[in-house]
């Protein structure tokens, strides 16, 4: 680190001192509200005016708001465990959806525990195993009646906050939108707006006014955090922000922007002037932020570096890049497919590895294809080996230019960052490397599935036995 660099973490920290001195209590109160399932499309404030994000919306005015922050998996289980430990899916041992991350890794309850705060989750957990996420409690989700999803547990979160005795951090963790969807909506199937990747049929357009049923019903659980806060007197000293762990239609299980780009706004009253950046942040970076606020040592082999130069508008620069990992083992719609992603805030790269390109450059070399890679490469036939997408001018990344003579330049050193990333990451795979079939905590590929519409051809039923292999033993720490 030079003299100037040193100089300026100086005066953060100084000016960081300074601000919770006068605040009137020595550290703010955390809250991290994550809906589940809500694409960065589907919000008014980020531009779609037909969805029902009414609270979400007024409460982005008097926020900080990302637009370009990023998950590093879209999936449940993989992308919280990123926000939680500060590492990225392959590091931290979760990225086949259900299953655990590496027992030996740090969580945030840990960290801020060991701060003096107390760290509780209300709502949805989706992490393993459980002595690795030692929350001071977990308010579980509500059974409702008559409702597709529990609700959060607002009464004992209203009973916690007023006995609780600052500081604290609490993760709101909503089950909504996730599916199942209302069966009945008030919304019309005419007036939903679909993205330019959708299919417009009117069955797709139900679907989706069942969606935004959903939707209302998170923002309404946001609205009532909103008024607990107001209600405790809690609002002033609290640090509140709103994310969602991943998108939703053409963006679960994909490395698209679609599936990795998320909501991400943040509210701190007196400290954060109201605005939108362009800084490019991840997931990994909010477990720094909160230690750079509640006054712990953030461990230098951490992903992610801290967001609260930002938030205080010493500089607008966040990462040089953001990384994407597509893993579609161990979910109902399972399949022999991965791939990565590299971002730099406008191109987004991404190198599928079970691509046809590659099946049939094997097929050529008489490699022994078995079953499931010759169907899952011809499954995504439609997807190219490399693809790259202009995000400023194509948004919804529907032109992949990486075959354009013009940008190859740029192609090539997004490939090499990519790859050289990986490695860092101990990634197990290589452009030609092997395609392992990994454990599962349910979702077999060879055992078909009735309730999920999973078949298995019979003749390849168990022919997977003895060859699937530990996803943390493929990629342990060297």
């Amino acid at each position: 680190m030079g003299i100037r660099q040193i100089v300026i973490s100086s005066l953060l920290v100084t000016q960081m001192a300074f601000m919770l001195c006068a605040v009137g209590q020595s550290r703010p109160n955390i809250i991290i509200f994550v809906a589940d399932d809500q694409s960065l499309f589907d919000y008014g404030f980020y531009g779609n005016d037909s969805v029902p994000t009414k609270a979400i919306d007024a409460f982005a005015k008097e926020s900080l708001v990302f637009e370009s922050a990023y998950t590093g998996q879209a999936i449940c289980a993989p992308s919280r465990s990123m926000l939680y430990t500060g590492l990225y899916p392959i590091r931290n041992g979760c990225f086949i959806n259900h299953t655990s991350i590496r027992p030996e890794v740090k969580t945030l309850p840990s960290y801020l525990k060991a701060v003096g705060y107390d760290v509780v989750l209300a709502g949805k957990s989706h992490v393993n195993p459980t002595e690795s996420f030692p929350w001071t409690d977990w308010f579980r989700p509500e059974k409702s009646e008559g409702k597709p999803r529990p609700d959060l547990p607002f009464n004992k979160m209203n009973v916690f906050f007023e006995k609780t005795s600052a500081p604290f951090c609490m993760v709101v963790a909503s089950e909504y939108p996730h599916g199942p969807f209302f069966e009945k909506t008030p919304f019309s199937p005419e007036d939903v707006e679909l993205e330019p990747f959708r299919a417009k049929t009117i069955q797709e357009r139900k679907v989706n006014a069942r969606y935004y049923a959903n939707i209302q019903e998170g923002n309404g659980e946001f609205a009532h955090l909103l008024s607990m806060l107001e209600k405790n007197k809690l609002s002033a000293n609290t640090i509140l922000i709103y994310t969602s762990d991943h998108g939703m239609f053409r963006g679960k299980f994909t490395v698209y922007g679609s599936g990795l780009r998320v909501p991400f706004m943040v509210r701190w009253p007196g400290k954060i002037n109201p605005r939108r950046t362009e800084a490019l942040v991840s997931f990994a970076d909010v477990l720094p932020t909160l230690l750079d606020i509640a006054g712990g040592d953030i461990p230098r082999d951490l992903d992610g570096k801290s967001m609260l130069p930002i938030w205080l508008e010493t500089t607008d620069k966040g990462q040089d890049f953001v990384y994407g990992v597509g893993e579609s083992q161990g979910i109902q719609d399972r399949s022999l497919f991965p791939q990565r992603s590299v971002n730099d805030g406008r191109y987004n790269y991404i190198y599928s590895f079970n691509s046809m390109e590659r099946l049939q450059r094997d097929r050529k070399k008489g490699a022994k294809l078995d079953y499931f890679r010759e169907r899952d490469a011809m499954r995504f036939s439609d997807r190219a080996e490399e693809e790259l997408y202009d995000t400023l001018n194509d948004p919804y990344e529907m032109n992949n230019i990486a075959d354009k003579k013009e940008i190859a330049l740029i192609k090539n050193n997004l490939r090499r960052e990519l790859f050289s990333w990986m490695k860092s990451q101990g990634d197990y795979l290589k452009p030609n490397g092997k395609l392992p079939y990994f454990v599962p905590k349910m979702h077999w590929m060879d055992e078909p599935n009735k309730k999920f519409n999973y078949s298995v051809p019979e003749k390849f039923i168990g022919s997977l036995k003895g060859k699937y292999v530990s996803a943390h033993d493929l990629t342990a720490p060297k």
